[in-house]
């Protein structure tokens, strides 16, 4: 099974304003209306692709930006596709309510995970605002997918790009499981190190493994597989700012050819199979009492 496991559900206009999309599309060398995911055009790409499942993201910026993809939205494809998606709520612990709200997403609206936005939102994700949401995930065991690293979004604080500012949650919430977006690029290093310090921290290798070299990519790879923590790394892709086809080409080149990697060792079939799937797989089922939905 193939999941990505970092998607954005939307469409350009109906939920993203124009200048956000000219900011987040600038640097791809795709127009803003590339910004959108309409659910059947998404489908094709994922069966171009050979994509099986992916994680769908909802998006909730509305205290800074003045737009949001909500939760609903992504419950309704979710429920129309249960097969192919699994939804991820947003909230913002800036807003009162954030963390009923979560509750609500996922006991009745049947959303499996939390995507949150801390830079976005201009607030640290270790900020005790965010402690209830975090309590409520713990409580309902569904993971917690952080943006880190850099984003062109100019209203983004950068005193919270950093995957560091997680090391306190991932200690204060030790039963919640973290996945930290784009393997907090580029501060790839340190969420590597953050990994091995805590167990049930995650990362997806969305917008990392495609728009880094390979030979840059490989060499974050092997630190991870030399760490111990390659088994928790999840392929990615952050579309629709990459598409899927190209993001899996990448991933077999990866596995092919040997003088990309710094000690001479492509992925293994076994690490490619935890890559492209089997490491999301696992969590979802860690976190779901063995099943997928």
């Amino acid at each position: 099974m193939i999941i990505d496991a970092h998607v954005h559900a939307g469409e350009y206009y109906r939920h993203y304003t124009a200048a956000f999309a000219e900011e987040m599309m600038a640097t791809t060398g795709m127009p803003p209306e590339a910004l959108t995911a309409p659910e059947g055009r998404l489908l094709a790409h994922m069966d171009d692709a050979g994509v099986d499942r992916a994680f769908l993201l909802a998006f909730d910026v509305w205290r800074i930006e003045g737009f949001k993809v909500p939760n609903e939205f992504v419950a309704a494809i979710c429920a129309r596709h249960p097969d192919r998606f699994t939804g991820f709520a947003s909230v913002d612990a800036g807003t009162p309510g954030a963390a009923d709200e979560l509750r609500r997403a996922v006991t009745e609206l049947g959303l499996a995970g939390l995507k949150t936005a801390p830079c976005y939102l201009r607030m640290s994700p270790a900020d005790p605002r965010w402690n209830d949401v975090y309590e409520v995930a713990q409580e309902l065991d569904v993971p917690v997918l952080v943006h880190t690293g850099y984003t062109p979004a100019k209203k983004a604080d950068p005193r919270f790009f950093s995957p560091r500012l997680l090391d306190r949650v991932a200690a204060d919430f030790p039963g919640l499981r973290l996945i930290l977006a784009h393997l907090g690029t580029p501060w790839t290093d340190t969420a590597l190190d953050l990994m091995s310090r805590h167990s049930r921290v995650y990362a997806d290798l969305s917008i990392f493994s495609w728009y880094r070299p390979a030979a840059t990519v490989a060499a974050a790879l092997a630190r991870a597989r030399s760490l111990g923590v390659l088994d928790r790394l999840l392929w990615g892709t952050d579309h629709p700012f990459c598409t899927m086809t190209d993001s899996v080409s990448r991933m077999r080149e990866l596995a092919a050819d040997d003088s990309l990697w710094p000690d001479g060792t492509a992925l293994t079939p076994a690490e490619y199979a935890s890559l492209m799937g089997g490491a999301a797989a696992g969590l979802l089922a860690a976190t779901h009492g063995g099943t997928i939905r």
